[in-house]
């Protein structure tokens, strides 16, 4: 894994927080708030809002790891030097991923590539709406465009499948469901259904079916001449089917 870009991410932040600003004029001013990389100085602030937001319970060893292992990105925004939001995510290699996302790419990819995990993703109630949590979540995608991010191939979260408002937010920002996960949260004494959620950035994709892979070779063989024609009639009838095949798949 690259290590973090400090200076692309402050660059980043700065180039959102200007735009941000003109676009929430009822909302305080985006320009007071100051975005940090979280420390081990921030665990009890940090343990105090993940309990208030998340209703799952975090070991004391994932607020070190989170707060000091360099593949953790750790994001938190401030006011009044108090933090009022923070991401946090893992990039990690995509062999590594747990089984229940073992699907999220494509089986030629998996061995070199990484993926983005989104752990936490949060904002205090009253500074929500203000465009806070989509700037946390919009320099960290910016921050995987980096050269040296490049092999992040996909950004993937879990999430309660009552959690109406994180999916909205999620799908707004082009993230889409990949996967059901039944009882897969143990919140109290009761299991809970979730989601998982995915964007493919950097070339990335799911599992290709045969089609997919036919497509795909058919349109990266530029053909001239006599063969021209023949070869685009078979790159239609290819996409034709694919197109079938999409429509069956969504109607089950």
């Amino acid at each position: 894994m690259s290590p973090i870009d400090i200076k692309a991410v402050c660059k980043t932040i700065s180039h959102f927080v200007t735009n941000a600003v003109i676009v929430r004029k009822k909302c305080m001013h985006l320009s007071d708030v100051v975005f940090r990389f979280l420390s081990l100085c921030d665990i009890e602030e940090v343990k105090a809002l993940c309990k208030l937001w998340f209703p799952l319970d975090y070991p004391n060893t994932w607020y070190n790891d989170v707060l000091s292992n360099p593949q953790f990105f750790s994001l938190a925004a401030c006011h009044s030097n108090n933090i009022i939001g923070l991401i946090v995510a893992e990039i990690k290699e995509a062999s590594r991923v747990n089984e229940e996302d073992s699907s999220l790419l494509d089986y030629g990819l998996i061995y070199n590539a990484d993926v983005a995990y989104i752990l936490a993703l949060g904002v205090m109630e009253e500074y929500r709406r203000c465009g806070i949590a989509s700037l946390l979540l919009d320099t960290f995608l910016r921050h995987l465009t980096a050269q040296e991010m490049k092999k992040v191939k996909v950004v993937y979260l879990h999430v309660l499948a009552t959690n109406d408002k994180a999916l909205r937010f999620y799908e707004k920002r082009n993230f889409r469901m990949h996967a059901f996960l039944p009882y897969y949260y143990c919140i109290g004494d009761k299991m809970r259904d979730g989601f998982t959620y995915c964007l493919y950035v950097n070339g990335g994709h799911p599992p290709w079916t045969f089609l997919e892979y036919a497509w795909h070779w058919c349109s990266s063989i530029p053909l001239r001449g006599y063969l021209l024609l023949p070869w685009r009639m078979l790159k239609y009838l290819v996409r034709f089917m694919f197109k079938i095949l999409q429509s069956r798949e969504a109607t089950t």
